[in-house]
């Protein structure tokens, strides 16, 4: 399934080493920035469903909770986060987020947060949680749990409005998958030398996305097919 030498994937890293502590630098970055987007994503929703105004906010809480959590386990060792590179990475992200908020598209922002970038913050905590080192192991599954809390409110919402909602959702699905894609590819010699494998990842991520879209309405081959047209312009190499 990948090329990948076998004593390359899945296995505990040295933690310490120069090119670990170089390749976390920028993968701590994109979990710190990509949870404190998430803060504000979920903060600007609340404005924007005032009949879930104090759900979201506990969302967005939970968020910046992690932010600070996954600065302390760059700080447990040593590392500081490269958030420059991971804020030009989401950049496009945000402001497709921003567009789609601008323009009273609530089904492109919970897409986009709810579904996309949360279907990439599980894949990812998953395919590094059996790499992780001692003290972020816990922090990480902790984490996970909530992130299932945070996709799940999305799919209720949009699953709720599929009807009038559906051609948004295809729509911002095409412009924002590859953009999440290309931070993955970006990722892909930082991931293997941590220990994750990206190819793996890639497929939590399309299997629980595809998932999400099942759940929103979607049969399962258009659900597919969406991702497909989305993805094959993004190779992961």
């Amino acid at each position: 399934m990948n090329n990948f030498p076998p004593q390359m994937i899945n296995k505990q890293p040295d933690f310490h080493s120069d090119a670990y502590r170089d390749a976390y630098s920028r993968i701590n970055g994109v979990v710190v920035i990509g949870e404190t987007l998430a803060d504000r994503h979920f903060r600007s929703l609340a404005k924007s469903i005032p009949d879930d105004h104090d759900l979201l906010l506990s969302l967005a809480a939970m968020e910046s909770r992690h932010a600070v959590d996954f600065v302390g386990c760059g700080r447990n060792l040593s590392i500081r986060a490269d958030t420059s590179l991971a804020r030009k990475l989401f950049d496009p992200l945000h402001k497709l987020f921003q567009e789609c908020e601008h323009n009273g598209n609530l089904a492109g922002c919970l897409v986009i947060q709810g579904l996309i970038i949360e279907s990439f913050a599980i894949a990812a905590y998953q395919e590094y949680l059996p790499v992780a080192d001692p003290y972020a192991q816990p922090i990480t599954e902790l984490v996970l749990h909530d992130e299932e809390q945070h996709i799940n409110y999305a799919e209720c919402w949009l699953k709720a409005h599929f009807k009038e909602a559906k051609n948004e959702v295809s729509s911002i699905c095409s412009k924002a998958l590859p953009i999440t894609l290309s931070i993955l590819q970006t990722l892909t010699n930082d991931m293997r030398t941590i220990g994750m494998n990206p190819i793996e990842l890639i497929a939590s991520f399309s299997e629980r996305f595809q998932s999400a879209l099942e759940t929103v309405g979607y049969k399962g081959s258009s659900a597919r097919r969406l991702i497909m047209r989305s993805t094959l312009s993004v190779p992961l190499t």
